[in-house]
């Protein structure tokens, strides 16, 4: 079952047994960052409950009723059992009266070697499979290229419009330096 996450103590706790393991150091932002988020009531985070143990856990910027996917992951020893694409459906039920759900996907087509491109490409139809679609949006966001996904509505906007709620994402989180000089987004025509 798949349940919001009430307390940052939660939160602190998957930051420092579980994040650090699933994700890349570069791709793993301060715990700080997380808890001003958090205190100003833009970061919501949520769990995949087995009882009491959490495992997966999906952490999201939420801007009014939008929200950018920021991490996430499986544990480790139940992945490839399916609780990725159950963990992305019982998410887009909690969140199906958000405006928008976005998510980052590396892209495949600036990965160094056919292994890193393999793996991109399975991300992306990961989401693709979940019901994300995929955007005209692109960004760099400190130098790693991404594609934009959003999850499928009804009431989808233009990609011009998503360029603009993602900018507004990283305007909320960033410090102004890094807004300037460590984020880029276009659309790719």
């Amino acid at each position: 079952m798949t349940k919001q996450l009430t307390s940052f103590d939660q939160v602190e706790r998957l930051y420092s047994e579980r994040l650090q393991k699933d994700f890349a150091r570069d791709e793993i932002k301060p715990l700080a960052s997380m808890r001003r988020a958090w205190k100003n009531g833009i970061y919501d985070c949520y769990g995949l409950f087995s009882e009491d143990e959490i495992l997966g856990y999906a952490f999201f910027v939420r801007l009014g009723r939008d929200y950018l996917l920021d991490y996430l992951a499986v544990e480790e020893h139940h992945r490839d059992e399916g609780l990725g694409s159950l963990f992305l459906r019982q998410l887009a039920e909690c969140l199906a009266e958000a405006d928008r759900v976005v998510c980052e996907v590396e892209d495949p087509d600036t990965a160094e070697d056919d292994m890193t491109r393999a793996q991109r490409e399975r991300r992306l139809e990961f989401y693709l499979r979940s019901g994300y679609r995929k955007t005209s949006v692109t960004a760099e966001v400190f130098g790693v290229d991404y594609r934009i996904l959003e999850l499928s509505s009804e009431s989808r906007r233009s990609d011009e419009q998503l360029r603009d709620v993602y900018t507004e994402f990283y305007r909320a989180t960033l410090p102004a330096i890094f807004f300037r000089t460590c984020f880029r987004t276009g659309i790719k025509g």
